[in-house]
């Protein structure tokens, strides 16, 4: 999510990877199920809300309650 407002932040830069949602293995696909806000790509093209704050993410606290962390 971060790199999006970098991206569109810089002209030399008119892409930014996208990665869809998938079933979670280990790792960064754990994003997906505790953020909500990700914006998803319409032709091809993805659109910032301007109006939302940081970077336009949310945790979802149900969504957390899936998981159990172990040490």
């Amino acid at each position: 999510m971060h790199n999006y407002h970098i991206s569109m932040a810089s002209l030399n830069c008119p892409i930014s990877e996208f990665f869809p949602k998938v079933d979670v293995e280990v790792g960064n696909e754990l994003f997906w199920y505790i953020f909500d806000g990700e914006p998803t790509p319409t032709d091809g093209y993805i659109d910032l809300d301007e109006n939302t704050p940081g970077l336009g993410l949310t945790v979802n606290e149900d969504s957390l309650k899936r998981f159990k962390i172990i040490e």
